[in-house]
């Protein structure tokens, strides 16, 4: 049966410090000045996610929903790029827990829909919440991304406004980008990517080298991706981040302070034994997308080459294709508190 919750409005000081510029911890234990990031306007976003490939999304959702409320965010559109029967549906979980329902669409990767098992995590926490829900019920995920360009262009939304955030395979944006001229919109994907898309944010590959899953899930759509999303080709930049370059030391706690033991993110982590730790490395992909570089390194403009067949990523200066690479430029302890949720 399908339950509401209570809404879980946060207070997250921590961001509000990062944001002000106060006194912060570093991971050297040293007080210092936290950067200012200053949040000129809310962000409007499209996601995809591995929901239920992983257990990142138990942290990374209750931080996208407490930035909806908190203004932050205006989310378009959210896609479960896993080829799993309850990703989609525990994206939906967390909509409704928060109480966002109708805010955005949720589309799943209709071709793979149900390929691989679920996470028993997964299984559990749309069991408890949402029971007969899985991804037959959603809309390919393809043609959820097209209706949330619209929605943006009929909401008033200018040229080069959207962050796509993507911190899963590639599949649904290049099943975007292969969409033709419909009903929708006039326009093609590519035309979508090409004329509202501001920026690209994906947690994907390793950097200079190596294989890493998002990549070598759907090695074939990183490829493409990769080969195609250019400045050249009229693209808007593209920033990637590795999982070897400081995002994945950073951790969560599951579930945070801030989450009740009623919470989705709560009976996630009872069904995998105990509240435990996630690395951020999804978050803080969400986190450049939203709050910007600050705290960051960013590559010079290169080329991301990718292996068709196995997934193997590979960075080159040698040409600037307007793809760039990240590395955290703080310790852990600082994007830990930007990310915390108290």
């Amino acid at each position: 049966m399908r339950r509401k919750k209570q809404r879980v409005m946060g207070k997250a000081l921590p961001i509000v410090l990062a944001l002000l510029g106060m006194p912060f911890i570093t991971s050297c234990g040293k007080d210092v000045t936290a950067p200012l990031i200053s949040l000129q306007a809310r962000v409007d976003v499209i996601y995809d996610d591995d929901c239920d490939e992983d257990i990142d999304c138990v942290t990374t959702q209750p931080l996208i929903h407490h930035w909806i409320d908190r203004g932050y965010v205006k989310m378009w559109g959210m896609n479960s790029s896993a080829p799993s029967k309850f990703g989609a549906p525990a994206l939906k979980v967390f909509q409704q827990y928060y109480g966002h329902e109708g805010l955005f669409t949720i589309g799943a990767s209709a071709p793979a829909c149900g390929l691989r098992n679920s996470a028993a995590w997964a299984a559990a926490v749309v069991d408890q919440f949402d029971a007969g829900d899985d991804c037959t019920h959603y809309t390919s995920c393809g043609t959820v991304l097209r209706q949330s360009v619209a929605n943006y262009i009929a909401g008033g939304g200018t040229a080069n406004g959207l962050v796509y955030v993507i911190t899963g395979p590639l599949t649904c944006e290049e099943e975007l980008r292969a969409t033709s001229a419909d009903s929708i919109s006039p326009l093609t994907g590519a035309q979508m990517e090409q004329k509202y898309i501001k920026e690209f944010v994906l947690m994907n590959g390793f950097a200079p080298s190596g294989t890493e899953t998002n990549c070598s899930e759907d090695a074939v759509a990183c490829s493409r991706f990769f080969a195609n999303v250019t400045s050249q080709n009229g693209f808007p930049p593209v920033y990637v981040v590795p999982l070897n370059t400081g995002a994945a030391s950073v951790v969560t706690q599951i579930p945070n302070s801030s989450e009740p033991p009623t919470s989705p993110s709560a009976c996630a982590a009872k069904s995998i034994g105990g509240s435990g730790k996630t690395k951020d490395e999804d978050a803080l992909a969400f986190e450049f997308g939203v709050l910007g570089s600050t705290g960051w390194k960013i590559s010079a403009n290169s080329t991301n080459t990718v292996d068709a067949s196995t997934g193997t990523n590979r960075w080159s200066g040698n040409k600037a294709s307007g793809q760039y690479y990240l590395t955290t430029a703080y310790g852990a302890s600082y994007f830990e508190g930007v990310l915390a949720q108290q």
